[in-house]
């Protein structure tokens, strides 16, 4: 096991300015391909990486089952290394729809991404629920759970103090929107998508997110952390634990075969799930809301 110490080798408005931006080779100068420690100058942990932690069988059952809740999407915010534009037809005329491509290859990009689990209030959906993939796929979602269950097992032994607080929260939440017997939440699902620079934002502050990557047919990908310039080189099987509020990226996705993949599990805790109600509690609340909204827009109140 090695354990290191890591040096800000930006500051954190230099960090910042990477934001939305994509990940290239100069960003890191260490590739971590071994089972690592790493902790930040104060002591507080960075990220804990373990080869191959994961059965291969319970990671491509889950691979098998949650493919198909990685679908195209809009909802993820736009790299400024993309733009968006029409797409230019065999007949030469620019078509109606709009596509993103990447401004530096010209290549047409999606973004496969979605969520397994539970989610807390947000925009439209002014109530705590179950995701769209669970009320469709619950067979699915079943399948997967010893995956979920491995890596949950895997936070409590390598972080137990980040773990003992993230389930103390899961353990307060109404069991209706935990992933029972672990400390999460949510899963969000990618499938074959160069993320930018970004922090997450919504999960426990004082937890910690959890990694794991099914890949088939594809180069090495790297989670690279621009601020330590290190590069984690994550594979089929391995287990990341990261404080994923330091900026953090994907390397490009390079296909060797036409059916190439790279599907990555995020699981976490939504730090407002604590806030959650009973379903019943979270129909009435957002059932009143809509009634108060009402009367607003009708100038009655």
């Amino acid at each position: 096991m090695i354990k290191l110490n890591a040096k800000y080798r930006l500051s954190e408005k230099e960090a910042e300015l990477l934001k939305d931006t994509n990940t290239k080779e100069s960003h890191y100068d260490y590739i971590i391909d071994y089972d690592c420690d790493c902790y930040l100058p104060n002591g507080e942990p960075l990220f804990f990486f373990r080869k191959n932690y994961v059965d291969y069988p319970i990671l491509k059952e889950a691979y098998l089952n949650m493919l198909p809740a990685a679908k195209v999407t809009n909802n993820r915010g736009l790299s400024s290394d993309s733009e968006k534009k029409q797409a230019t037809l065999k007949s030469g005329k620019k078509s109606k729809q709009v596509y993103i491509y990447d401004k530096e290859t010209g290549e047409r990009e999606t973004t496969n991404s979605g969520l397994a689990g539970f989610f807390d209030r947000q925009g439209r959906y002014d109530f705590c629920r179950t995701t769209a993939f669970n009320k469709d796929h619950l067979d699915k979602f079943k399948k997967a759970l010893p995956l979920i269950h491995e890596v949950n097992r895997g936070f409590k032994e390598i972080v137990p103090d980040r773990y003992k607080k993230q389930l103390a929260m899961a353990k307060g939440t109404h069991p209706n929107y935990v992933i029972k017997n672990t400390a999460f939440t949510t899963v969000t699902i990618n499938k074959n998508w160069r993320t930018p620079y970004h922090t997450d934002q919504g999960d426990y502050a004082n937890g910690f997110g959890n990694l794991v990557a099914y890949c088939k047919d594809v180069e090495p990908v790297l989670f690279i952390m621009p601020r330590f310039k290190i590069a984690i080189d994550l594979r089929t099987c391995d287990l990341l634990l990261a404080d994923v509020h330091q900026y953090h990226g994907n390397s490009p996705i390079i296909k060797r075969s036409k059916n190439a993949v790279r599907l990555s599990f995020v699981m976490y805790y939504r730090e407002n799930m604590i806030k959650c109600k009973s379903p019943s509690e979270e129909l009435k609340r957002n059932q009143m809301n809509q009634r108060i909204n009402f009367l607003k827009q009708s100038g009655i109140t």
